[in-house]
């Protein structure tokens, strides 16, 4: 009797164990996203690394970092090159950028590719921004790493957004990770909310002959490792400034592209 009960303490540690590596588990994923605004302009390369863990996701770009915590209600926004960051509550108060998007609706198109050694499914669907039209192109894999956490955080995100103007904008992205994107994006129609009509006039005329803007991003590196609570905070050091009169929306974990200026499935306005 003795030894049964040590045997059932030892695998009900284990069991605990276990339990608390899978809830620490996070997943970090590499892209590399390419932006042609044509007329005659070379392509531009940026990287872009996605972290998340349970219910935090941080997105580290050329310039900043934005990160989400959907269990504490913040997104912050870090500046590295002036050791800064600002908060702000999410969902954002009286100030919903999602108003002026329609829900981007994703249909399977058939076909799959494989991607870093992983296969994904493809999927097309159009969103419109601001008075923009962007045609998106995406695959999604719900078997390679990080899937899950892709999945999970993407529907922790659309409970907080319900009953918001951006509740749309990140419903009905099919699960898993996207390995790759492309979004063409048309400017013509571009309006912005507020500008004195003089000045809209103008933004339309300049945007009136714009090519289109075509942002692809495909995935170099998937990795799940344990993420600590440093990753999700401010530098050490780092000053906190006031918020922003305009903070950038949080990326639903889908597809990329926030570098065309319109979203795809991956990024919210920024």
């Amino acid at each position: 009797m003795k030894f049964a009960a040590s045997a059932a303490a030892a695998i009900a540690a284990a069991v605990i164990v276990i339990s608390a590596t899978v809830a620490l588990a996070g997943v970090v994923v590499e892209e590399k996203e390419t932006v042609d605004r044509g007329g005659g302009q070379p392509p531009v390369e940026h990287a872009r690394t996605i972290m998340i863990q349970g219910n935090k996701q941080k997105i580290v770009s050329e310039h900043d970092t934005m990160i989400t915590d959907l269990d504490k209600g913040v997104m912050m926004l870090i500046t590295p090159s002036r050791k800064t960051y600002s908060e702000m509550p999410f969902p954002p108060k009286g100030m919903m950028p999602g108003a002026g998007m329609a829900n981007v609706k994703f249909t399977r198109s058939g076909g799959s590719q494989t991607i870093d050694g992983y296969k994904c499914e493809n999927y097309t669907g159009v969103s419109r921004m601001m008075g923009t039209h962007s045609d998106i192109v995406e695959c999604f894999s719900t078997s390679a790493p990080g899937a899950d956490d892709f999945t999970g955080f993407q529907k922790a995100m659309a409970e907080k957004l319900k009953g918001t103007s951006a509740a749309a904008m990140v419903a009905g992205v099919p699960n898993g990770v996207p390995l790759s994107s492309q979004s063409t994006t048309s400017m013509k129609g571009l309006t912005i909310p507020g500008m004195p009509p003089e000045q809209a006039a103008k933004l339309a005329q300049m945007m009136a002959n714009r090519p289109p803007v075509v942002t692809r991003t495909v995935v170099t590196k998937i990795t799940t490792k344990s993420l600590g609570d440093d990753e999700f905070a401010p530098p050490p050091g780092y000053t906190k400034q006031q918020m922003p009169t305009r903070m950038p929306m949080p990326h639903a974990p889908s597809s990329s592209g926030s570098g065309s200026g319109a979203p795809s499935a991956h990024s919210l306005p920024e």
